[in-house]
């Protein structure tokens, strides 16, 4: 009987640890330090002073839940202004970071970002 408890009990360990959790606005810092793909509408565009963009996502900053940055530097070197992406669904691949405790993917490459 011990043997057969065992068994479901691994069973049911692999397939809870086998499923795949999806990044979401809401969970989306919890990926901190991870490399991911999300996909999401974006909700407001920003530029900064020193020509770096910002797609924020979620709820108008600065309540946002996440956002997007990339670097004057970075974007200059786009086909297209990143902030045209306004209101647009896009998918994102990189790394999450928390900058002043709120989640962000830094952008470098146009291959990050793929327009739905």
């Amino acid at each position: 009987m011990k043997k057969v408890f065992l068994a479901l009990f691994l069973l049911g360990t692999l397939l809870v640890s086998a499923q795949e959790i999806s990044p979401t606005l809401e969970n989306i810092a919890s990926f901190e330090g991870k490399t991911i793909t999300f996909c999401e509408k974006v909700t407001g565009i920003h530029e900064t002073k020193s020509g770096n963009a910002l797609l924020n996502f979620g709820k108008p900053f600065p309540d946002n839940a996440f956002s997007v940055v990339i670097f004057k530097l970075d974007r200059e070197a786009f086909s297209y202004d990143p902030l045209t992406l306004d209101t647009k669904t896009i998918c994102i691949t990189g790394t999450v970071i928390l900058y002043k405790g709120k989640p962000e993917i830094i952008v470098k490459k146009e291959t990050e970002i793929v327009v739905k």
